[in-house]
């Protein structure tokens, strides 16, 4: 309860709890020495007098009480008059004994001819005590609400100066760059944290400054050769018509592969990017044409894993993303279906705007569904865990709601719910 409570709510109430411990001690102890005194003083003024009227020559029996308004002696025969309060009462000093509306200091003694019993009306003493209790608690209140308004106003003068810093910090935006927290007059302990993020912005800065430059240099220089090789392989193309066929599906192949680069560096300087704004294609990506191609390029494979392969597809979805976005998700969940899978059957549906891929594999424990997409984790030997983060990532950039679901020994179903309006299935 207490650490979901805010730093200056905490503050405030270290301070009214330990005002409020500190003051009701020393009220306890003011009152407590009070009572002790009280009950002394009474006991050996009632006592003292007594002695002094049972050690006189007459005795009990010549004191009369009536001359003192506040004593009552009970002996001999008026002990029928005595309070029953005074009677259960054993022998000695007995301070605060009530009766009725009315307080009494007794003090009872045994003498040969029976009990004697003086008491002393201390009704007043009381009430007194009783209006400096009242008047004790009032004062507890009293410096509990002046601690409450201390301790408020302590917590803002604490707090103050990291309230400063939480604000810089909040207004920084994730495409900032130079920004620094530590101009402010935050007093020296919030100063060093300040300063500690400073260094850490600082680092930070540097850190994307060299991660911008590798995206952007590494596109580059990858476009370059990419370029080279995608023009050998249109000269090729147009000198294949009399090769034979396996040799023209070679070099579709290897434009494929240097379009599915140029795809990857495409996702690569979209992912780097700090905002969150999808790159729209000059050319929408027909999804039926991107499952087929991934289903010939993955041919090689199915047939490895003896593994049968149905297409459900009614109609079409066209995206406004590149097909070498929408491929490289794509290729990502049928590969990881195809190494999951030995003797058996991988469907991929499309209906309306959903996509799915399930295939009849090995499956995944329920406590590790909510790992395959972190980065870094993967179920595979020598796996590398980037082909199903890179997945989520993409998802997350174009609003493409992702579900995996998965049963041990019986198979795994990922479904894509793109969003977007299905094309209506064409007619022949």
């Amino acid at each position: 309860m207490i650490a979901q409570l805010s730093l200056r709510a905490r503050v405030m109430l270290a301070i009214v709890l330990l005002v409020t411990v500190i003051s009701t001690l020393f009220v306890g102890v003011i009152w407590e020495i009070k009572v002790r005194l009280e009950a002394v003083a009474f006991s050996h003024m009632v006592s003292d007098q007594l002695t002094l009227i049972m050690q006189s020559p007459g005795g009990p029996g010549q004191f009369d009480d009536s001359l003192l308004s506040d004593w009552h002696l009970y002996y001999g025969p008026r002990l029928a008059d005595m309070p029953e309060q005074f009677a259960a009462l054993a022998e000695g000093s007995h301070h605060s004994v009530r009766v009725d509306e009315r307080y009494y200091q007794v003090e009872v003694r045994r003498a040969a001819s029976g009990p004697v019993v003086l008491s002393q009306d201390i009704t007043e003493w009381e009430l007194q005590e009783h209006w400096l209790l009242q008047l004790l608690a009032a004062g507890v209140l009293l410096v509990l609400i002046v601690a409450t308004f201390t301790g408020y106003r302590a917590a803002l003068a604490v707090l103050s100066p990291l309230q400063s810093l939480t604000h810089k910090l909040s207004a920084i935006r994730p495409d900032q760059r130079g920004v620094r927290v530590a101009s402010g007059s935050y007093g020296t302990e919030v100063s060093r944290i300040a300063q500690a993020f400073d260094l850490y912005l600082e680092r930070l800065d540097r850190f994307v400054e060299r991660e911008k430059y590798f995206a952007v240099a590494a596109s580059h220089e990858l476009r370059t050769p990419l370029s080279v090789v995608m023009g050998a392989v249109e000269v090729l193309e147009s000198q294949s018509a009399a090769q034979p066929l396996s040799f023209q599906r070679t070099l579709q192949r290897i434009a494929r592969a240097c379009h599915d680069m140029l795809g990857f560096i495409e996702v690569s300087l979209l992912l780097s990017r700090e905002d969150a704004r999808p790159v729209q294609s000059s050319q929408r990506a027909q999804l039926t044409r991107v499952i087929s191609r991934l289903v010939e390029d993955h041919d090689a494979q199915l047939r490895a894993h003896n593994i049968t392969l149905n297409q459900q597809v009614t109609g079409d979805l066209l995206l406004d993303q590149s097909e070498s976005i929408v491929q490289m998700v794509l290729n990502n969940l049928l590969r990881n279906a195809i190494e999951h899978t030995i003797n058996g059957t991988i469907v991929i549906r499309l209906h309306g705007t959903c996509l799915s891929i399930e295939d009849t594999g090995e499956g995944i424990a329920a406590d590790k569904l909510e790992q395959v997409f972190e980065r870094n984790y993967s179920t595979k030997e020598h796996g590398t865990g980037m082909g199903l983060d890179l997945v989520r990532r993409l998802c997350d950039r174009f609003n493409w709601k992702i579900n995996l679901s998965s049963r041990v020994g019986q198979g795994t179903r990922v479904e894509i719910d793109f969003g977007v309006q299905p094309e209506e299935p064409s007619h022949v």
